[in-house]
């Protein structure tokens, strides 16, 4: 296949793709350490992965059903989270019918790994090993734990991370370093479409400017997860397009990471259900959202063209859910404050999560 045969097959990629960003401490308050993934994908079906292998860390993502429980964007028993993107088309392509899927990568590291320096250590020998199975693009990889966060960015041939010092890192499928962006072989155009959505992003998050007067929210991510259209380009792909078909935002704890962690996830395209606070410390998910039915559902309502609520309605259903999961935390904070073994926080984490996993599933229901 020639270049320009590349060049039209890539192009018509661009339709779809993935949105990623991390949040630092420094902008939560100090809290927490947030990672957020707008998954693009033709799979249209989206399920919960809670997977506890023996020996090695446990972890839960929001996944596609596969034979092996896999990855597309996690956190593991020690609060490590990782998402991964598709990043540029380079020459430097994996073909070949070996190597690793990236969603059997980020399972490898989360269960491997306790920290993102080791996570990023163990990343970069996969890939010097040639252990990668990506086609024809290359790869961005979002790696934070409780302190540190870092973004990799690699092909087949060169690999390159960063630590994210503070504030706020986003990528739309565009290398950002110099050392990837010299042998990227996009065009200006296709840079600027994926800019483009990077600043909507941006934009949204940070209303009040850089001052960041105020920290940033669960609540203010979900909203920039649902932007469908770039008003200053309408043929652009926005962060919540006909593709996008799940998002996530992990929020590691900065205090009690392995215990007060959650996932505030969305089961399907997120214009189309709300996001369901999970305490990492869920041990088994709800039978509808292990096996796919309640995404399913999800699918089933936006291609009939039908809202759960409308989206200010929908913004205060989830508001709900968020209180609810919030007030079982701040207890669970102080059980462990106060000495006591974290065991004795699973039942308030866990009956929050139960009341708002069968709100959700009722109205869903209705719907």
């Amino acid at each position: 296949m020639n270049l320009a045969s590349l060049r039209e097959k890539y192009n018509d990629e661009l339709t779809h793709e993935c949105t990623s960003w991390i949040v630092m401490p420094d902008l939560t308050g100090g809290k927490k350490m947030l990672l957020h993934k707008n998954r693009d994908s033709d799979a249209k079906r989206i399920c919960a992965v809670r997977h506890s292998p023996e020996g090695k860390n446990g972890w839960m993502s929001v996944s596609s059903p596969t034979a092996e429980p896999t990855a597309n964007m996690g956190i593991n028993t020690k609060g490590l989270a990782v998402a991964m993107n598709s990043g540029d088309l380079s020459d430097g392509k994996s073909l070949g019918p070996e190597g690793l899927h990236t969603v059997e990568i980020a399972r490898v590291l989360l269960e491997n790994c306790d920290h993102a320096e080791a996570a990023v250590i163990r990343l970069k020998e996969i890939i010097d090993a040639k252990n990668y199975k990506h086609g024809e693009r290359g790869s961005m990889w979002f790696i934070a734990d409780p302190r540190k966060a870092f973004i990799a960015e690699h092909d087949m041939l060169r690999f390159a991370v960063h630590e994210v010092s503070g504030g706020f890192a986003i990528r739309a499928n565009v290398w950002h370093y110099p050392e990837m962006i010299l042998y990227s072989q996009r065009t200006p155009k296709e840079l600027v479409k994926n800019h483009r959505r990077e600043f909507a992003v941006r934009n949204e998050i940070f209303k009040t400017g850089t001052a960041y007067a105020e920290p940033v929210t669960i609540e203010k991510i979900a909203v920039a997860s649902r932007i469908d259209t770039i008003p200053e380009d309408p043929e652009c792909y926005p962060l919540c397009g006909k593709r996008t078909n799940s998002a996530a935002t992990i929020a590691v704890d900065c205090e009690y990471p392995e215990t007060l962690s959650a996932i505030y996830a969305a089961f399907g395209p997120p214009r189309f259900t709300a996001y369901l606070p999970v305490p990492a410390i869920l041990e088994k998910f709800p039978e509808e959202l292990a096996d796919a039915t309640f995404g399913d559902a999800v699918f089933a309502r936006r291609d009939a063209g039908r809202e759960l609520l409308p989206m200010d309605q929908l913004i205060r259903f989830e508001d709900e859910l968020n209180q609810r999961h919030a007030a079982a935390e701040a207890k669970a904070r102080e059980i462990l404050r106060n000495g006591s073994p974290a065991n004795e926080i699973k039942p308030v984490l866990l009956d929050a999560f139960q009341h708002n996993w069968e709100a959700l599933r009722e109205l869903s229901a209705g719907r």
